[in-house]
């Protein structure tokens, strides 16, 4: 079985090459959760959405960050799903 370390690190890998044309910034580790029967690792990642090219002295990042959810089997850290969570309202 994958540990942690190699799950999150999958699941980083899996986001950028979803993206590979996009700079993400800093993709963050934001939870982790082995299921009770131990077969999957659930694993949520932040990254913040790049702008379009803007002119100088313009942020390159706007809004909030955005999240994704992989779910991967804990044997070997094959991916079997990427969710979007839903987003709380208050």
């Amino acid at each position: 079985m994958i540990d942690v370390n190699e799950a999150s690190g999958k699941a980083i890998d899996h986001l950028k090459k979803l993206y590979p044309e996009q700079d993400l910034g800093k993709v963050l580790f934001e939870e982790a959760e082995l299921t009770d029967d131990d077969k999957f690792w659930i694993i949520t990642l932040s990254y913040k959405t790049p702008v379009a090219a803007g002119g100088l002295g313009q942020s390159m990042f706007v809004g909030d960050r955005c999240y994704k959810v992989f779910k991967l089997l804990s044997e070997n850290g094959e991916i079997r799903s990427i969710k979007n969570p839903a987003l709380k309202q208050a």
